[in-house]
Protein backbone atom coordinates (compact mmCIF):
# COMPACT_ATOMS: atom_id res chain seq x y z
CA UNK A 1 0.00 0.00 0.00
CA UNK A 2 0.90 3.18 -0.41
CA UNK A 3 3.95 4.95 2.12
CA UNK A 4 3.61 8.25 3.57
CA UNK A 5 5.55 9.67 0.81
CA UNK A 6 3.38 8.33 -1.57
CA UNK A 7 0.85 10.01 -3.90
CA UNK A 8 -2.48 8.90 -2.16
CA UNK A 9 -4.48 8.44 -5.63
CA UNK A 10 -6.13 5.15 -6.68
CA UNK A 11 -3.85 4.50 -9.82
CA UNK A 12 -1.02 4.01 -6.96
CA UNK A 13 -2.90 1.65 -4.87
CA UNK A 14 -1.57 -1.91 -5.10
CA UNK A 15 -3.88 -4.51 -3.70
CA UNK A 16 -1.89 -7.53 -4.54
CA UNK A 17 -5.05 -8.71 -7.00
CA UNK A 18 -3.96 -8.15 -10.35
CA UNK A 19 -5.89 -10.96 -11.76
CA UNK A 20 -9.34 -8.75 -10.79
CA UNK A 21 -10.80 -6.35 -11.53
CA UNK A 22 -11.75 -4.36 -8.64
CA UNK A 23 -13.58 -1.09 -8.90
CA UNK A 24 -14.04 -0.05 -4.95
CA UNK A 25 -12.75 -1.26 -1.58
CA UNK A 26 -13.54 -0.14 1.52
CA UNK A 27 -11.69 -1.32 5.04
CA UNK A 28 -12.56 -0.57 8.51
CA UNK A 29 -12.28 -1.30 11.77
CA UNK A 30 -13.53 -1.09 15.41
CA UNK A 31 -13.16 -2.35 18.82
CA UNK A 32 -16.13 -2.84 21.01
CA UNK A 33 -15.85 -1.75 24.77
CA UNK A 34 -17.64 -3.50 28.19
CA UNK A 35 -19.06 -1.51 30.80
CA UNK A 36 -19.34 -4.01 34.25
CA UNK A 37 -22.89 -3.61 34.97
CA UNK A 38 -23.61 -1.23 38.37
CA UNK A 39 -19.61 0.08 38.45
CA UNK A 40 -18.09 2.89 38.22
CA UNK A 41 -15.18 2.03 36.40
CA UNK A 42 -13.64 2.79 33.03
CA UNK A 43 -15.21 0.34 29.95
CA UNK A 44 -12.87 -2.70 29.34
CA UNK A 45 -11.31 -2.97 25.87
CA UNK A 46 -13.30 -6.08 24.12
CA UNK A 47 -12.98 -7.47 20.87
CA UNK A 48 -11.75 -5.86 17.41
CA UNK A 49 -13.36 -6.45 14.54
CA UNK A 50 -12.11 -5.83 10.73
CA UNK A 51 -15.05 -4.87 7.75
CA UNK A 52 -14.04 -5.43 4.47
CA UNK A 53 -16.36 -4.10 1.54
CA UNK A 54 -15.56 -5.31 -2.17
CA UNK A 55 -17.15 -4.81 -5.13
CA UNK A 56 -15.90 -6.03 -8.78
CA UNK A 57 -16.99 -6.72 -12.46
CA UNK A 58 -18.27 -10.64 -12.03
CA UNK A 59 -17.88 -10.93 -15.68
CA UNK A 60 -16.11 -9.44 -18.60
CA UNK A 61 -19.58 -10.06 -20.89
CA UNK A 62 -21.88 -7.03 -20.93
CA UNK A 63 -25.21 -7.94 -19.46
CA UNK A 64 -28.02 -7.94 -22.56
CA UNK A 65 -31.02 -9.24 -20.48
CA UNK A 66 -33.65 -7.10 -18.18
CA UNK A 67 -32.02 -6.28 -15.03
CA UNK A 68 -31.13 -9.40 -12.70
CA UNK A 69 -29.79 -9.60 -9.61
CA UNK A 70 -29.12 -12.03 -6.49
CA UNK A 71 -27.84 -12.38 -3.23
CA UNK A 72 -27.63 -14.24 0.10
CA UNK A 73 -26.75 -13.45 3.42
CA UNK A 74 -25.22 -15.32 6.24
CA UNK A 75 -26.03 -15.06 10.09
CA UNK A 76 -23.32 -15.64 12.44
CA UNK A 77 -22.69 -15.40 16.01
CA UNK A 78 -19.73 -13.72 17.34
CA UNK A 79 -17.85 -15.33 20.81
CA UNK A 80 -15.07 -13.39 22.56
CA UNK A 81 -12.82 -15.45 24.30
CA UNK A 82 -11.52 -12.68 26.95
CA UNK A 83 -8.59 -15.18 28.37
CA UNK A 84 -7.00 -15.64 24.51
CA UNK A 85 -8.29 -12.04 23.45
CA UNK A 86 -9.79 -13.72 20.55
CA UNK A 87 -12.93 -13.35 19.09
CA UNK A 88 -14.83 -16.56 17.18
CA UNK A 89 -17.76 -16.27 14.39
CA UNK A 90 -20.13 -19.18 15.00
CA UNK A 91 -21.89 -19.70 11.28
CA UNK A 92 -25.54 -20.18 11.70
CA UNK A 93 -26.22 -21.85 8.65
CA UNK A 94 -25.55 -21.17 4.52
CA UNK A 95 -27.82 -18.35 4.67
CA UNK A 96 -31.28 -16.92 3.08
CA UNK A 97 -30.62 -16.32 -0.57
CA UNK A 98 -32.60 -15.17 -3.62
CA UNK A 99 -32.42 -14.60 -7.43
CA UNK A 100 -34.52 -11.87 -9.31
CA UNK A 101 -34.98 -12.02 -13.11
CA UNK A 102 -33.83 -14.72 -15.24
CA UNK A 103 -30.18 -15.62 -17.26
CA UNK A 104 -28.67 -15.22 -14.16
CA UNK A 105 -26.00 -18.36 -15.04
CA UNK A 106 -22.96 -17.37 -12.67
CA UNK A 107 -25.79 -18.54 -9.35
CA UNK A 108 -27.03 -21.33 -8.60
CA UNK A 109 -29.10 -21.63 -4.87
CA UNK A 110 -28.68 -24.44 -2.64
CA UNK A 111 -31.75 -24.97 -1.90
CA UNK A 112 -34.79 -23.33 -3.85
CA UNK A 113 -38.35 -22.14 -1.21
CA UNK A 114 -41.28 -22.75 -3.16
CA UNK A 115 -43.33 -19.79 -3.56
CA UNK A 116 -42.24 -16.21 -5.73
CA UNK A 117 -42.78 -12.86 -5.39
CA UNK A 118 -42.08 -10.29 -7.29
CA UNK A 119 -38.90 -7.69 -6.88
CA UNK A 120 -39.93 -3.59 -7.55
CA UNK A 121 -37.20 -1.06 -7.78
CA UNK A 122 -37.69 2.65 -8.99
CA UNK A 123 -36.74 5.45 -8.33
CA UNK A 124 -37.18 8.90 -9.97
CA UNK A 125 -34.33 10.87 -8.68
CA UNK A 126 -32.86 10.78 -12.29
CA UNK A 127 -36.52 12.06 -13.44
CA UNK A 128 -39.98 10.37 -14.06
CA UNK A 129 -38.54 9.03 -17.33
CA UNK A 130 -35.97 6.54 -15.17
CA UNK A 131 -36.63 3.03 -16.14
CA UNK A 132 -38.17 0.65 -13.10
CA UNK A 133 -37.64 -2.92 -12.71
CA UNK A 134 -40.10 -5.85 -11.78
CA UNK A 135 -38.68 -9.36 -11.87
CA UNK A 136 -40.07 -12.48 -10.43
CA UNK A 137 -38.15 -13.29 -7.06
CA UNK A 138 -36.95 -16.88 -5.89
CA UNK A 139 -36.10 -16.97 -2.34
CA UNK A 140 -34.15 -20.00 -1.03
CA UNK A 141 -31.07 -21.09 1.29
CA UNK A 142 -27.16 -21.13 0.22
CA UNK A 143 -25.70 -20.32 -3.18
CA UNK A 144 -22.67 -21.56 -5.38
CA UNK A 145 -21.38 -18.73 -7.07
CA UNK A 146 -18.95 -19.05 -9.90
CA UNK A 147 -18.18 -15.57 -11.15
CA UNK A 148 -15.42 -12.97 -10.50
CA UNK A 149 -13.48 -11.61 -8.63
CA UNK A 150 -14.16 -14.05 -5.67
CA UNK A 151 -15.85 -17.15 -6.27
CA UNK A 152 -17.30 -19.59 -3.34
CA UNK A 153 -19.93 -21.84 -2.09
CA UNK A 154 -21.45 -20.98 1.32
CA UNK A 155 -20.88 -23.73 3.68
CA UNK A 156 -22.69 -24.41 6.98
CA UNK A 157 -20.23 -23.98 9.21
CA UNK A 158 -18.91 -20.41 7.77
CA UNK A 159 -17.88 -18.83 4.25
CA UNK A 160 -14.30 -17.62 3.92
CA UNK A 161 -12.97 -15.81 1.37
CA UNK A 162 -8.96 -14.91 0.83
CA UNK A 163 -8.45 -11.54 -0.28
CA UNK A 164 -4.80 -11.29 -0.12
CA UNK A 165 -1.92 -10.18 2.04
CA UNK A 166 -2.65 -6.78 1.49
CA UNK A 167 -6.05 -6.61 2.91
CA UNK A 168 -5.75 -8.72 5.30
CA UNK A 169 -5.83 -12.54 3.75
CA UNK A 170 -8.69 -14.48 4.80
CA UNK A 171 -12.75 -13.19 6.02
CA UNK A 172 -16.08 -14.80 6.40
CA UNK A 173 -18.44 -14.06 4.13
CA UNK A 174 -21.54 -12.07 5.57
CA UNK A 175 -23.40 -11.06 2.72
CA UNK A 176 -23.37 -10.89 -1.15
CA UNK A 177 -25.03 -8.95 -4.29
CA UNK A 178 -24.71 -9.32 -7.70
CA UNK A 179 -26.34 -6.87 -9.86
CA UNK A 180 -26.75 -7.31 -13.42
CA UNK A 181 -28.23 -4.07 -15.47
CA UNK A 182 -28.90 -4.40 -19.55
CA UNK A 183 -25.38 -2.81 -21.19
CA UNK A 184 -23.43 -3.00 -18.38
CA UNK A 185 -20.75 -5.38 -16.66
CA UNK A 186 -22.32 -7.36 -14.36
CA UNK A 187 -20.92 -6.30 -10.65
CA UNK A 188 -20.68 -8.27 -7.80
CA UNK A 189 -20.34 -6.89 -3.94
CA UNK A 190 -18.87 -8.42 -0.95
CA UNK A 191 -19.16 -7.59 2.77
CA UNK A 192 -16.71 -9.91 4.89
CA UNK A 193 -15.53 -9.58 8.66
CA UNK A 194 -12.59 -11.13 10.26
CA UNK A 195 -10.79 -10.67 14.34
CA UNK A 196 -8.23 -8.53 14.32
CA UNK A 197 -5.91 -10.90 15.18
CA UNK A 198 -6.65 -12.41 11.52
CA UNK A 199 -5.14 -9.50 10.09
CA UNK A 200 -1.55 -8.97 9.13
CA UNK A 201 -0.32 -5.76 10.85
Amino acid sequence: MAGVDDCLVVGNLDLDLESKCIISVNRSCKTEYITACGEETEPLEGPSIVSLRITGYASSIMWSGKAAKAGVSIPYIQKYDCENDKIYFICNGRGQSYTAGVGITLVTLYKSVKGKCDMLSASSTSGPATIYTLQSQATGYGMTYTGEPFAFVTDPNGTTIDVGDVLGGTYYLQSFGLDCQPGQLPTATYSLVAGIEDEDT
